[in-house]
């Protein structure tokens, strides 16, 4: 077996010994590995942790079994312009904070590394979405797990997004902005501006505004066999628009398409482990935390 190890370059306490007993438990179980080739001159220079390294168009199901994400949710969406369309599964450990899509604790690292060894893990498919556009900047990699925003930069006032479905008129949003998320990306900044969490595996993407000015505006789950195109204006002559942690400025007048990618991104989680017990555990759904003495 032989995994490929990823990581931002970004300095955390604990790091170094937390590297160390992955590494060494890896070694221990006949585990083969290497790290992507930037995090791997970040490890040098930043800890005098020296490694074989891979260059991204290495890693794909040909030369490695897994790639293992280290740190939060945002190290697991990067992994997506890494493994693109191979097919080759994710696994992410947490070194974050809330963690729903990297929800192995690091207290978890011996089991994770077991279940690896022996098979004893499965596969969590993601829908992916992908962006028509005529931008060169998001034409080179158009694609996101978690969801796609166009907003207002700065202190400008609010935009207007234009949303038709399939070439059939929806709504004028004027708001700060509009969310298009995935089922992975509905518990992230569309579950801050009131969209509902969404299942992995559902069919859906949701459209969630962002503090609309109109109060009869609420989040909308579509069919996500359908094509959104949206139509953005604006009082400024520029908008922002993300895909997952990628940003992107563009003129005010921008229209582009939305629509479910021709291929998913592959999570391996632990057996047993599932979406709900995810909710339970980050969410705290269920648990009461008032003081009873």
């Amino acid at each position: 077996m032989k995994i490929a190890l990823y990581g931002r370059q970004v300095k955390l306490n604990g790091f170094e010994s937390f590297y160390q007993i992955l590494t060494k438990l890896l070694v221990t179980h006949n585990i083969d590995y290497e790290v992507y080739n930037e995090f791997a001159e970040f490890l040098n220079e930043s800890y005098g942790i020296k490694c074989r390294s891979c260059e991204k168009e290495f890693i794909t199901p040909a030369n490695f079994d897994c790639l293992i994400s280290l740190g939060g949710d945002g190290t697991a969406l990067d992994t997506l312009q890494i493994v693109k369309g191979s097919g080759l599964p994710v696994m992410g450990i947490n070194l974050g904070r809330l963690g729903f899509l990297a929800n192995i604790k690091m207290d978890e690292v011996e089991e994770a590394v077991l279940s690896l060894k022996n098979g004893d893990t499965s596969i969590e498919t993601r829908a992916v979405i992908e962006i028509e556009s005529n931008i060169k900047a998001i034409n080179s990699f158009p694609f996101a797990l978690n969801d796609f925003v166009v907003q207002k930069r700065d202190t400008s006032a609010m935009i207007t997004v234009k949303a038709s479905l399939n070439g059939n008129f929806l709504n004028n949003y004027w708001s700060d902005g509009l969310i298009v998320a995935t089922p992975t990306g509905s518990s992230g900044y569309s579950l801050s501006c009131g969209g509902p969490l969404i299942f992995p595996g559902s069919k859906a993407l949701i459209i969630t505004p962002i503090a609309a000015h109109n109060l009869t505006v609420r989040p909308a789950v579509i069919p996500d066999d359908n094509i959104l195109e949206i139509e953005t204006s604006a009082r400024a002559d520029t908008v922002l628009i993300t895909l997952d942690s990628r940003s992107f400025i563009v003129p005010s007048s921008t229209k582009l398409k939305i629509k479910r990618a021709p291929f998913e991104f592959n999570m391996l989680q632990l057996k047993g482990t599932t979406y709900m017990d995810t909710i339970r555990n980050k969410l705290l759904w269920g648990a009461d935390k008032r003081d009873t003495n």
